[in-house]
This record gives structure tokens, sequence and C-alpha cells, in this order.
């Protein structure tokens, strides 16, 4: 009997020692991951100001004042990004969350926020020789938008996105995704497909500039699609600072006819 309690206090003994060495390894495998995490997280918070106008079949222009507030962080192969931008709009049209549509020709000014846009994109593939960079995407618009300035419902959006290095200097990116809007008042939205293309040109590590052009199906019976094109530029002036403009070309009836920003982005 006291061979049995011996030998039971011994293999408890071994077993509480295998635990806890198991729990130090699942420890410091749990700490190594997060320490991986944490070396691979980049971040970005920026501001700056948006400025478009355009006729969208009216007699005169509708002009839309933004001053966003932008927020994102990657971890690994995970992207979360948060938008709230403030809104002065001034004209006869109605700018419901990024488009415009007909108004009753009295121009008017509205102001006040905007909605928040909240989105996520998982990496499925990194970019190499053979093939690209693939970005599964999905956004969310919540309605907070001030009143005038928004659907007060929720819209949503999902893409591929993509990106190549075709070159130490080059790269291709492009996305393509499907957008739901949400109907206003008696205005019906039309879902549609939306595209893009550009190409980057870095010819130093802190300095790119480069040109994209994007398409998206008509959203309003009448309007037809929409057509664009944005050259832009970035300086990285400091290692943790950087400063990008560009400009918005517009080709079509649903389009800003010219547009243009600034932003300032502090990333990590």
């Amino acid at each position: 009997m006291k061979i049995v309690q011996k030998t039971s206090v011994v293999v408890l003994g071994l077993t509480f020692s295998f635990v806890i060495s198991q729990a130090s390894a699942a420890d410091e495998g749990f700490f190594s991951t997060l320490q991986g995490y944490a070396q691979s997280t980049t971040w970005e918070v920026g501001t700056g100001v948006d400025y478009s106008t355009g006729r969208y079949g009216q007699l005169s222009d509708t002009s839309a004042l933004s001053v966003p507030l932008n927020a994102s962080v990657q971890i690994d192969r995970l992207r979360l990004e948060f938008t709230l931008p403030y809104l002065d709009v001034k004209g006869p049209g109605s700018y419901i969350g990024g488009i415009v549509l007909p108004g009753g020709g009295v121009p008017m000014t509205n102001s006040g926020l905007g909605d928040i846009t909240l989105g996520a994109a998982w990496l499925a593939h990194r970019d190499d020789d053979t093939w690209p960079a693939v970005e599964i995407a999905g956004n969310l618009k919540v309605p907070t938008a001030s009143a005038g300035l928004g659907t007060g419902k929720f819209d949503y959006g999902a893409s591929l996105n993509f990106y190549h290095t075709l070159s130490p200097q080059f790269m291709l990116f492009g996305s393509v995704g499907y957008q739901w809007l949400s109907d206003f008042k008696t205005f019906h939205l039309e879902n549609g497909v939306m595209a893009s293309l550009g190409l980057n040109f870095k010819p130093r590590n802190s300095v790119g500039v480069g040109a994209s052009v994007s398409y998206r199906e008509q959203y309003f019976t009448g309007f037809g699609p929409q057509y664009s094109a944005s050259p832009y530029a970035f300086w990285n002036f400091d290692d943790h600072w950087r400063v990008t403009g560009y400009g918005s070309f517009g080709f079509s009836q649903a389009s800003p006819r010219i547009g243009g920003g600034l932003r300032l982005t502090l990333f990590g």
C-alpha cells in the first residue's frame, strides 16, 4: 500500500511538472505569437480635405467639401479601416453618402457629420514573381450622417483588390467589386459593379506618383455609369509622416466634373 501511495505521488509529481512545462511552453508560444503580430502590425491615422463639383444633370453645380478622419490598422494579413467625414455641400443636388442625386433645382447648403464607413480586408495571397497580391475586402456604411447628407440606411460593398510589383519602381493595382445601395426617399438607387485600375511609380522610396481610372455602373435611372480618372502623388517627408495630393476628373453625368484633395497621414 505504501508503494502504491509513493508511486501515485511520483506519477502526480511528474504529471504536475509536465503540465507546468507545457503551460510555460504554451505561454511562450502565445507571447511569441503576440510579438510576431506586433512586429507585423502597421497603422495609419490621417485627415485632410476633399473637394468635388459637378452638374449631375442640373442647371448649376453641386459642390461637396469633406474633411475626413481616416484610421486603419494592418495586422499581418488583416486590415481594418474607419472613416468619418465632416461635410459641407452646396447646390441643387442631394449629396447622399458619396453620390449626388437630382434636387429640386433650388441651391441649398447642408453641413454636418457624414456616414461612418467601416472596412475590413484579408490578404489571401501575397505578391510574388508569378501572381499578384489578392485581397478580399468588404465595407459597411453606417447611417450616422446629419439630415440631408445620407440615406439613413446601411449600404454595403465587397471587392477583390490586387497589386503586383512589375519592377522596383512600378506597381500595377486595381479592384473589382459590387456595391449595394439603399433607396433614398422616392429615389430608387441601383446596385452595381465597380472597378478600378492604376499604375504607381516610385522614383525613390519616399516619393511616389501615379494615376488610376475607375468605373461604377449606373446608380440612378437616366444618369448612366460613372467614369473618372485620378492622378496623385505622395511624399513621406519623415519616418512617420506622409502628405498625399490628388486630382479627379469625371467623364460622365454621374461623375464629379472635377475634384481634388490633400491628406496628411501619421503612420507607424
